[in-house]
């Protein structure tokens, strides 16, 4: 077994999501292939979560930490900068960074240390190093003065042994804006590779042949869905257009959610000629994609476009490990990776256009900006040298074959990995001396959370999630997002803060009590995890639907397309619509799971759902429904029974079916549309014949009408009756 030389903490798990990619792809061969010697320990949000709530003591000690560390955070670091720092590094995240094992602490895109230990950092662009406080793409530093101040007590501390980038020029602007020694000497140059295990070889699909080549277009890595514009995503569709006018074939697929028309237009889209070749010629792939998924497209792809205004090193490596052949801009960057016309394509205009000198730092920046003479010449070059290099399939697959042998040799994980953490091992040794009084010993609590750390098989877990919040399913009630290897699930009010991502956030208050609303996330493994002990799924209470952009969630849809396919059978039809009415309706007396995620002991009244009249309470294990118009909640007066309505239960579902039946309202919609009467019901729609009488929403549940109907729009409804009344047609016809 070998001797451990190196304990490092990289606490990126723990963070209540500050922006910045958390298991990011480029980062993972240094965890899957990091040689021996070397042991990383990152917290795990489940176990976190589990460990927090039955486990009082531990949660006050992590109280008194997160106390302790705020007061020390702010002696730290003064001024309006500073400010914005500490508001992204929240005191429970930065006593957790504290508490994680480790020797050194290993930060990636922007340093936050607890100045505990020593740290190593690694970056691709410069501009991301400063945030909050700056950006990529605003063109400039604000307030530069103050920035390089406060940043420059973090970069020329002792305890910041190494800053690493496999960029060149990102190192250049580090010693230009700080123009320290002390910092000059704590640059290194690393190597870059994606992780050999992020492939899977044998499941990759074969690429089809140059008759009808496939072409693919990432957002970002990340898969965010805000940055199409700032990817180039329009002058792909501009240079599709141009494509197929030249006669020539072949398959377009985006991997993000399309803009808005409007959007699209504004950016020289020609929306009717998309709307036509969507479904034909274009793809939309709107869902989040699994790296395996991801893997698979590329690898069925021979182009892989990015005319983005910026850097995306993951992006590109994975284009050309697969052999997509990358097509991408003179931006900052590139030259890293590629050699135009030797392992991809290389467009002109960007670097020139969009990047320049800061005059009062010296630094290279860029600034996201429209420039039309810019956009028609990316279109252009991308069309001409695309339709160049298709009319000779040798030099195509010459390119294909060098970029392949390229990444092969130039960008292998193990290198890269073997130099950072070499590099790093070295970099310790030499300064442990030097460091060792301002390294904390581990306290109780520490100890207490040794085995709350991901394990070795929970890698895999956390760098194929999605490295931001990704919303998964939402109902009227809460919602699941994934992030970081963990499902979590909020429940009640669902406008998500940054501090609201935090594991801890139920349990620290960093303002005052009286502006603290917990959302009482729950953290699970997967989402089955969660639809068993935690998700509210039945219709009845809260319609399941998917993030905006992603389509109507499969059990509606597979009870529209049942719907459809029974409509031939009016009979069939309604006994199966019962049948279905009677199900949801006794599904909410069933009983219900405790639930820890609802039973949490709060400090304050928490706002957990607002409904048409009635607001809904959590306070100390139980659950106060009062009218919106009665103001805020007083326990004292819900004791008394001084609210004109009230309703109170351990149960969420309890006090929901009280407050839903006594919001819900009968009104006549629509009277004898082809012999029915429509009616709502509170959200819900109810279709029955007018010779059936009147409208009992008992008597409809228990399927005593002939033939009952119900959806969720009144559309919907009509459309319903349409559709029997030309099947009883067709029927009465057919006889």
């Amino acid at each position: 077994m070998s001797r451990k030389l190196l304990s490092v903490a990289a606490p990126w798990s723990l963070t209540h999501y500050i922006p910045l990619n958390g298991f990011h792809p480029l980062y993972r061969a240094l965890f899957d292939q990091r040689p021996d010697g070397i042991e990383i320990n990152a917290w795990d949000n489940i176990k976190l979560h589990s460990r927090f709530k039955q486990d009082a003591k531990i949660r006050k000690a992590v109280l008194k930490a997160a106390d302790d560390a705020d007061r020390k955070l702010k002696k730290l670091h003064n001024g309006a900068v500073a400010q914005k720092y500490e508001g992204f590094y929240w005191p429970p995240d930065r006593a957790l960074t504290e508490m994680l094992p480790g020797d050194i602490e290993f930060h990636h895109t922007a340093p936050f240390p607890s100045f505990n230990r020593p740290f190593v950092f690694h970056c691709e662009a410069f501009a991301p190093v400063f945030f909050p406080a700056a950006q990529q793409g605003s063109g400039k530093f604000e307030n530069y003065e103050n920035l390089r101040e406060h940043y420059r007590g973090i970069f020329a501390n002792p305890l910041c042994l190494g800053i690493f980038s496999h960029i060149p020029e990102t190192l250049e602007s580090f010693r230009r804006f700080f123009s320290d020694p002390e910092i000059d000497q704590k640059l290194f140059s690393s190597r870059i590779g994606l992780s050999s295990r992020a492939f899977t070889e044998e499941t990759l699909p074969k690429r089809t042949d140059l008759s009808r080549p496939k072409f693919i277009f990432v957002n970002s890595a990340n898969q965010n869905q805000k940055n199409f514009f700032n990817r180039g995503g329009h002058i792909v569709l501009r240079f599709w257009k141009a494509y197929k006018e030249s006669g020539r074939d072949g398959l377009l697929i985006l991997r993000c959610a399309r803009p808005k028309d409007p959007e699209l237009l504004q950016h020289g889209v020609d929306t009717s000629f998309l709307d036509a070749e969507t479904g034909n010629s274009i793809f939309w792939a709107e869902d989040y994609l699994t790296n395996d998924e991801m893997n698979r497209l590329v690898a069925s792809a021979q182009f892989f476009l990015l005319p983005s205004h910026s850097l995306h090193s993951a992006s590109i490596l994975q284009a050309l490990t697969l052999g997509a052949i990358p097509v991408i801009t003179d931006t900052v960057g590139t030259s890293t990776y590629v050699t135009d016309e030797e392992h991809g394509i290389v467009l002109r205009g960007v670097r020139e256009e969009l990047w320049a000198t800061d005059p009062e730092t010296g630094v290279l920046f860029d600034r996201y900006c429209r420039i039309p003479d810019l956009e028609d010449s990316l279109v252009s070059q991308l069309t001409n040298r695309i339709i160049a290099l298709l009319s000779e399939p040798n030099a195509y697959y010459s390119m294909q074959n060098r970029a392949m042998a390229h990444a092969r040799k130039q960008f292998s994980g193990e290198t890269f990995s073997a130099h950072f953490w070499d590099t790093v091992t070295k970099l310790y040794q030499e300064n442990e001396h030097h460091v060792s009084h301002a390294i904390s010993s581990p306290g109780d609590t520490n100890k207490l959370l040794k085995d709350d750390t991901l394990g070795e098989e929970d890698w895999l877990r956390v760098f194929e999630s999605p490295t931001q919040p990704l919303l998964k399913i939402r109902t009227d009630l809460d919602a699941v997002w994934e992030m970081g290897g963990a499902c979590m699930h909020a429940f009640g009010d669902l406008t998500m803060k940054l501090t609201d991502w935090s594991v801890f956030a139920e349990y620290y208050n960093p303002i005052s009590s009286q502006t603290f609303v917990t959302k009482n996330i729950t953290f699970t493994g997967t989402l089955d995890q969660m639809s068993e002990k935690f998700l509210s799924l039945d219709e009845g209470q809260g319609r399941l639907s998917l993030d905006e952009g992603q389509g109507r969630n499969a059990p509606h849809k597979l009870t529209r397309y049942i719907s459809r396919i029974l409509m031939p059978f009016p009979r069939t039809h309604s006994f199966s619509s019962s049948c279905l009415k009677r199900i949801r309706y006794f599904q909410k007396f069933l009983p219900l799971k405790k639930s820890r995620t609802h039973l949490t002991s709060l400090r304050e009244p928490t706002l957990v759902h607002s409904g048409t009249d009635f607001n809904i309470i959590l306070y100390d294990y139980v659950y106060y429904a009062f009218p919106h118009s009665e103001g805020a909640f007083i326990k004292k007066k819900a004791d008394a029974g001084d609210y004109s309505s009230y309703f109170s239960d351990s149960s969420i579902k309890a006090v929901l079916r009280k407050t839903s039946e006594a919001e819900a309202t009968t009104q006549l919609i629509s009277e004898g549309f082809n012999s029915y009467n429509i009616i709502r019901v509170g959200d819900e729609f109810y279709g029955i014949l007018q010779s059936d009488g009147a409208f009992e929403r008992a008597k409809f549940l228990t399927g005593e009408y002939t033939n009952p109907l119900s959806g969720q729009s009144l559309n919907e409804m009509k459309d319903l009756i349409l559709e029997i009344s030309k099947s009883s047609s067709s029927l009465s016809k057919g006889v």
